[in-house]
């Protein structure tokens, strides 16, 4: 314990001796650290945290499965046969989320809620801050009880020590708040990040739409806890003869429908494809923090050919191989420790910086992150590995030494170069290569992406996506209400044309799909096409930017005639490649109605910039699409976002009690399709520039020691006539022929690696020349760069004071 102690102390002071080295170290693996640190912090958050729950081990979702979807939501009566029938588990619960509109006092907004049953929040053992969650007397309250989120406690009824007597004004009615749920708590959904709680039992009461009670209306994620002594294969058992049953009792039932018990330890179903994707991002991120070894690594190696007398001293004077390895270990623990200390406190602050790279969904969504005992677990390991590794080698080597050799190298060169060294060198300047070049790469195919063209017109643009069904609206109430919506918006300042459809370009949600054919057959006698359909109003065309290639567009004349359309420029050469589309007919399948072509489009981006244009016909909206989400399209001469305050006010001006919905400009919209490509490119920067920063550091604190080692050999040659010139380039050149190895060894990595995701890049080929040239000029300018300073430093060697020293 003496000796280690000892040890110890020798170790902090050694580093203390050299706070150049000692500070270039530490910041080097603290980049390595933190950088995984925060990586796994958002792993944490999307993977394990979502499901912490009381007893987790027993609950799990009952996932139901019909043709097309493997994760389907199930209806209320589905959930309801399931809360009767199921006796291998001790609760079924189900959640459905649902926007409101929430009365602040001065004007209605939209809030996100979930509609729970009664014991939901008790399956979930979610605990209360203040007041209770939902019991069985609230079934039968007069009143409308609600749960409130702590974050909506606070943020928007101003918190408080107690809620009695607090209501709110939920789509109309008055709510009373029995309970405040802790901040954080989301539910088996993990994202989704609700305000409010309601009890499924009072939807009538919310005037919710009556779809919602129907049994071909899936909208509940359903969960259950398993009875003592149940395994989940005995669920999962039951829960398919159940699923047999309706299919027997229930008529129009899917007879494909099927029902299992997914155990919620193992993760959600639907994430694993994310879950893969998120494990490779942390083995990329590895990588950098290898990097960062190989750096420390290689700066201890030259250190250790500083220490080589000394080392030989110690072992001259009894000192074991075993313990210049410990003391070489403890020194490489040291500074290991105080990076992981650095690299928690980034992790724990990390929120910020990974917000760059969320969803830009409208629904509201929240990751977690902080502190817990996995991610300083997880740390821990990453301070033990950049601890030992570094510290290992240098050590080796330096126990090979003997002061006898130790004397015969101290020449007036200095020390001989370090295969090792600069095999560590060349390894990071590889890494780093591979990093950058794959990142411009991805960079190229992001920047592509979002320059092409989607076929229409997307500045100045606004899109209003409403649902008033959801809001005690029906059909005909809502076509009204989009009817004055459209002129009110029209007469509005800064408005060039207004339109309504049923959809735009980049939504979110299922496609409608129709089948046509050319000519007056049907389907049976002729080839029909499945292609896409867009429900539109009269001008819709023109206020989205869609150019017609040929035609006219909607007016209101023939959107009532509901008898015309309008084609996608690649469905009308498809259905007739012999003559113009235009007063020709095509018949629809559903129902056989024969509708008249006045026009064909130019084709437009559908989901995804870069798309492959789908084929896909326009036609007047029907009565009963305004039911369901209707979109209004809003064309402006200026800037469109200073036009959105307007336009929501315009909205609460026909309905006071009317969430105004999401408007945005298309310019917005579009960060939905480029997320993915955006986000590729943000973490492969991101690792790229982190590894290039190592890279460079490593190079110039290897040259800057190195120049500190060989004074002596640059006064020698200074002395005998060489230039300072002659110094800085040799020193230059010295740098060069460690980066172009590494370069070499990286590119061609790079080129093996995104072979594998050449798919991913769009617009760019994987092995492009110009993004490798141009990776290798960017990391050699960067080594040369790295050297240029301490190559000055060894043009002041005084050529007097090295002669004296021989």
């Amino acid at each position: 314990m003496d000796s280690l102690l000892s040890d110890l102390r020798f170790a902090a002071r050694a580093l203390l001796l050299r706070p150049g080295f000692s500070a270039l170290a530490v910041v080097t693996l603290a980049i390595g650290i933190g950088v995984n640190a925060v990586a796994f912090s958002a792993l944490n958050a999307l993977l394990f945290k979502p499901f912490r729950f009381p007893a987790v081990e027993s609950l799990g979702w009952i996932m139901t499965r019909s043709p097309g979807n493997a994760h389907a939501l199930s209806s209320l009566p589905e959930y309801e046969d399931l809360a009767r029938s199921a006796r291998t588990l001790d609760a079924v619960a189900a959640e459905g989320r649902m926007p409101l509109s929430f009365h602040d006092g001065t004007r209605t907004r939209q809030v996100w809620g979930l509609l729970v049953s009664g014991n939901y929040l008790t399956t979930l053992g979610a605990a209360p801050e203040i007041g209770r969650v939902f019991t069985d007397a609230d079934r039968s309250a007069s009143d409308v009880p609600v749960v409130v989120s702590a974050r909506f406690w606070s943020n928007e009824l101003g918190g408080g020590d107690t809620i009695a007597g607090r209501t709110i004004t939920l789509n109309g009615r008055i709510a009373s708040i029995v309970g405040v749920v802790r901040d954080g708590f989301q539910g088996p959904g993990g994202f989704y990040e609700p305000d409010v709680w309601l009890p499924l039992d009072r939807m009538q009461v919310l005037s919710l739409p009556k779809r919602l009670f129907e049994r071909s209306q899936p909208w509940l994620t359903v969960v259950g806890r398993l009875a003592a002594g149940v395994s989940s294969a005995q669920a999962g058992a039951e829960l398919q003869s159940i699923a047999s049953q309706s299919v027997a009792v229930q008529a129009g039932a899917d007879p494909q429908r099927t029902l299992s018990f997914a155990p919620m330890s193992e993760g959600a179903p639907e994430l694993r494809p994310i879950a893969r994707l998120a494990w490779l991002g942390l083995a990329i991120v590895l990588l950098v923090l290898l990097i960062a070894c190989f750096n420390v690594a290689a700066l201890l190696l030259a250190r250790a050919a500083d220490r080589q007398r000394d080392i030989s001293v110690r072992a001259a004077l009894g000192a074991t191989r075993s313990r210049i390895i410990r003391q070489f270990a403890l020194e490489g623990a040291m500074l290991a420790l105080v990076s992981g200390a650095a690299a928690i406190v980034v992790a724990a602050w990390s929120a910020d910086l990974l917000s760059a790279f969320s969803l830009p969904s409208p629904i509201p969504q929240r990751l977690h992150f902080g502190l817990d005992r996995r991610l300083i677990g997880f740390t821990a390991m990453l301070v033990v590995f950049a601890g030992i590794v570094p510290a290992l080698l240098p050590a080796l080597q330096a126990t090979r030494v003997n002061l006898v050799a130790c004397i015969r190298m101290e020449n007036a060169l200095g020390p001989r170069p370090s295969l090792m060294r600069n095999a560590f060198m060349v390894a990071q300047i590889a890494g780093s290569t591979l990093f950058l070049t794959a990142a411009l790469l991805f960079l190229r195919g992001f920047l592509a992406q979002s320059s092409t063209d989607p076929g229409f017109e997307t500045s100045h643009l606004l899109v209003l996506e409403l649902k008033p069904s959801d809001f005690a609206y029906d059909a005909a109430h809502s076509k009204r209400f989009f009817a004055n919506l459209v002129e009110r918006v029209a007469a509005l300042a800064g408005v060039e044309r207004v339109a309504i459809g049923d959809r735009v370009p980049f939504y979110v949600g299922y496609p409608k799909v129709t089948r046509v054919s050319a000519g007056g057959p049907d389907c049976a006698t002729a080839e029909c096409r499945d292609v896409l359909v867009y429900g539109v109003g009269a001008g819709y065309m023109s206020a989205l930017g869609v150019p017609l290639v040929t035609g006219h567009d909607f007016t209101p004349q023939t959107v009532t005639s509901n008898d015309e359309v309008i084609l996608s420029h690649n469905l009308a050469t498809r259905l007739f490649p012999d003559r113009p589309a235009v007063g020709e007919w095509v018949r629809e399948a559903a129902g056989g109605r024969q509708l008249r072509v006045i026009g064909v489009a130019r084709d437009v981006t559908h989901r995804s910039l870069g798309e492959t244009p789908r084929e896909y016909v326009y036609r007047p909206i029907l009565a009963s699409e305004f039911a369901d989400t209707v979109t209004l399209v809003v064309r402006t001469f200026g800037e469109p976002g200073l036009l959105v305050a307007n336009i929501q006010d315009q909205v609460r001006a026909l309905d006071a009690g009317l969430p105004p919905g999401s408007v945005k400009t298309m310019e917005k919209r579009m960060e939905m399709p480029l997320w993915p490509a955006r986000t590729a490119a943000g973490f492969l920067g991101v690792c790229g520039a982190l590894a290039l920063t190592l890279a460079t550091v490593g190079l110039f604190g290897l040259t800057y020691m190195t120049v500190s080692q060989r004074t002596r050999e640059f006064g020698i040659r200074t002395a005998l006539g060489a230039t300072p010139r002659r110094v800085v380039v040799l020193l230059l050149r010295e740098g060069v022929a460690l980066a172009l190895p590494g370069v070499l060894i990286g590119l061609a990595g790079a080129a093996v690696a995104t072979r594998f995701v050449s798919a991913s890049i769009f617009g760019v080929s994987a092995a492009d020349p110009s993004t490798y040239a141009a990776s290798a000029i960017v990391q050699c300018g960067v080594a040369m760069l790295a050297c240029l300073l301490p190559a000055l430093r060894a043009t002041r060697a005084d050529p007097i004071l090295a002669l004296r020293a021989e």
